[in-house]
């Protein structure tokens, strides 16, 4: 008989339960649970109607070597996270902001980017869900300083783990899908004045000037701590150079395994891997416009 070793604690400010479990096989269902009872600050200033607003694709962007082994295993596969401490897999909703941390000049093939474009609603049991990068808010001093309470935690910005609850964010702070995906906020709501999480995080993303921040301290970031079988429902397409386009093996490679006759290529150069930023995101916006 399975046995479990539950630490149960009264949270008496909302009168529920907190369950620490040791077993990983019922984690998941009592996050769910906790998530659903215990709204962070920023979930409660949420518009709750997401009438309108469709699912919007999740981008995985990695370079060409974490591919060839995403290939092989048929999957992608979480990896252990340093701001979590845990194994994860991190996502973007709707609009492919991740960018390699490489900065030299190469033609090395095994840096190019690729980006992977699935279908959201194929994915079952998201992790976790925030309104920006993770990490960024962890790791970059000048994010929280600039917008933020120094004690502001990153469970306070913490979102319910479903496709509504991004949905929730978009009809929030830009109303429309079309809005989010192009950075143009726009917010109907009022904000009570103790809604200190919203209002800030309506002020990052409305910033115009200078920063060391880019569209990952505004674009959703969605997690997931199991793996993602890559088949014909949850892969709608991929984006990789045209070297690897025209190659026959990888074309022939990605078609078996991933079920795509047709990847969307773009061009490369000797450069920093990540200046092809652009080209995969304009690539990007051609197909999700078609």
């Amino acid at each position: 008989m399975l046995k479990l070793i539950v630490f149960v604690r009264y949270l008496t400010n909302i009168k529920q339960f907190s369950f620490i479990l040791a077993t990983r096989e019922y984690a998941y269902h009592f996050n769910q649970i906790l998530v659903q009872t215990m709204s962070s600050k920023f979930q409660e200033a949420l518009i709750t109607d997401v009438d309108g607003i469709i699912s919007l694709p999740l981008l995985h962007t990695c370079d060409a070597f974490a591919f060839r082994s995403i290939l092989d295993n048929g999957a992608l596969i979480p990896q252990m996270c340093d701001v979590f401490s845990s194994d994860l897999l991190y996502t973007y909703y709707g609009i492919p902001s991740y960018r390699t941390n490489y900065s030299l000049a190469t033609t090395n093939p095994a840096m190019h980017m690729i980006c992977i474009i699935l279908n959201a609603e194929e994915i079952d049991e998201i992790y976790k869900i925030y309104p920006f990068d993770s990490g960024a808010f962890e790791r970059l001093p000048l994010m929280k300083e600039t917008f933020f309470h120094p004690k502001n935690k990153i469970l306070d910005f913490e979102v319910e783990n479903s496709l509504n609850g991004a949905k929730k964010v978009i009809k929030t702070f830009y109303e429309t899908n079309d809005n989010y995906v192009a950075q143009r906020p726009k917010v109907n709501k009022k904000f009570n004045e103790l809604a200190f999480e919203a209002i800030n995080y309506h002020t990052l993303i409305s910033e115009k000037g200078n920063s060391i921040l880019d569209d990952r301290a505004s674009s959703i970031e969605i997690i997931f701590d199991k793996n993602i079988p890559l088949t014909k429902n949850t892969v709608k397409q991929i984006i990789i150079p045209n070297s690897f386009k025209d190659d026959d093996f990888t074309r022939n490679l990605i078609k078996k395994k991933l079920n795509i006759e047709d990847p969307i290529g773009y061009s490369t150069f000797r450069g920093n891997p990540r200046d092809n930023f652009g080209a995969i995101r304009s690539e990007y916006f051609k197909f999700i416009n078609n």
